[in-house]
């Protein structure tokens, strides 16, 4: 099982919770497992990373190889399908919704939908459900429809019994 990493894991746990000279366990656990081939991500993921001009743009680098295409056959009509259903889905739910669906369409959002449905990946990503059915499309709801699974850091770290301990100093 492979897991397609959203960008927003890479940066809030940059900006937040493990932050790179607080934390430095985890982004050692994320670059081994992206080097096993466990953890994946996308070129668009990659992009979007190097315009933070921080460490996470200088750490991704390191792991620049490791960032997929999106330019296969499979991903590329999964993307289409993606695209479909989201302008029909969201479309007729509100007026303003075209701003939002347009937006979501041109960021790497629907591609890490589309890679994971063509891999077989769960994504992992922070966004949460729009239990409201609003305008915005999220990537968990998309992803539902499409039966792609959604997990948050958390749950992955768990998947892989990580356990970060305190070191004395």
């Amino acid at each position: 099982m492979s897991y397609l990493i959203d960008a927003n894991i890479f940066i809030q746990a940059q900006q937040d919770y493990y932050c790179f000279d607080l934390c430095p366990g985890f982004w050692e656990f994320m670059g081994s497992k992206f080097m096993d081939g466990q953890l994946i991500s996308i070129r668009n993921v990659f992009d979007e990373l190097q315009k933070q001009d921080d460490e996470i743009c200088t750490w991704s680098k390191g792991i620049m190889h490791c960032f997929q295409s999106v330019d296969d056959q499979e991903t590329q009509m999964n993307f289409r399908a993606i695209a479909n259903y989201v302008q029909q889905e969201y479309a007729p739910r509100h007026k303003n919704s075209l701003p939002h669906i347009q937006k979501f369409l041109s960021v790497a959002d629907p591609w890490i939908i589309a890679k994971a449905k063509t891999t077989n990946a769960t994504v992992v990503t922070h966004e949460v459900r729009d239990k409201n059915n609003g305008c915005k499309p999220k990537i968990p709801d998309i992803c539902d429809y499409f039966n792609v699974k959604t997990i948050r850091t958390n749950e992955l770290l768990r998947d892989f019994q990580v356990q970060f301990i305190l070191s004395q100093q």
